[in-house]
């Protein structure tokens, strides 16, 4: 757990309600598109909801140890899977709670899944850029070059450079808007 996640918890743990309010509007959203993956949007709410009832009700003896990301989306996860079951023993759904033990298996997999298909989708969204503003784009964000160094090495302008930059920022933003909640909210952890 990173200094700053400590600090969130001791004023959660104090009964800060401000603080607590910022993680629910912080993570809620997140939680519920991950819950969505298992279980109703209705039921997603609920489960999100009883999630930051039980961080509050047991704000004194919590114990995490990892992340509270981590903590977070693995508390969502055991409640789906609580609802799964619950569900189960009415409708006989055992490849629901197949799935759901399936993810639960690996500690990363919470993370893993939304990273993977955070990752295919943005690929897909690079593969669509013209050649010359994918390199330009590369160039800044995984060489993490300025835009002089760029400019020099491909023999363009700056301003060339800086318009390649924003037409693939664009076009990435248009192709993953419906990703941007869950993107915003893991890029903070990045």
């Amino acid at each position: 757990m990173n200094p700053s996640e400590r600090i969130i918890l001791q004023a959660v743990e104090s009964g800060d309600v401000t603080i607590y309010r910022e993680l629910f509007s912080r993570y809620s959203k997140s939680l519920f598109y991950y819950a969505c993956k298992f279980i109703s949007e209705d039921e997603a709410r609920d489960v999100v909801q009883e999630v930051f009832m039980a961080l509050w009700q047991q704000r004194i003896d919590l114990n995490i140890t990892t992340s509270l990301n981590s903590y977070l989306f693995g508390v969502t996860r055991n409640k789906c899977l609580k609802v799964i079951r619950q569900k189960a023993k009415n409708e006989q759904n055992e490849l629901s709670i197949m799935e759901v033990e399936y993810f639960q298996d690996d500690d990363n997999s919470i993370n893993s899944i939304i990273e993977q298909e955070l990752s295919d989708t943005y690929k897909v969204a690079l593969d669509k850029l013209p050649p010359k503003c994918l390199e330009v784009f590369l160039m800044s964000r995984n060489e993490e070059l300025k835009n002089k160094e760029i400019a020099a090495q491909l023999n363009i302008s700056e301003k060339a450079v800086e318009k390649h930059i924003s037409k693939a920022l664009k076009h990435l933003r248009t192709e993953l808007k419906e990703y941007l909640p869950i993107f915003c909210y893991l890029s903070q952890f990045i």
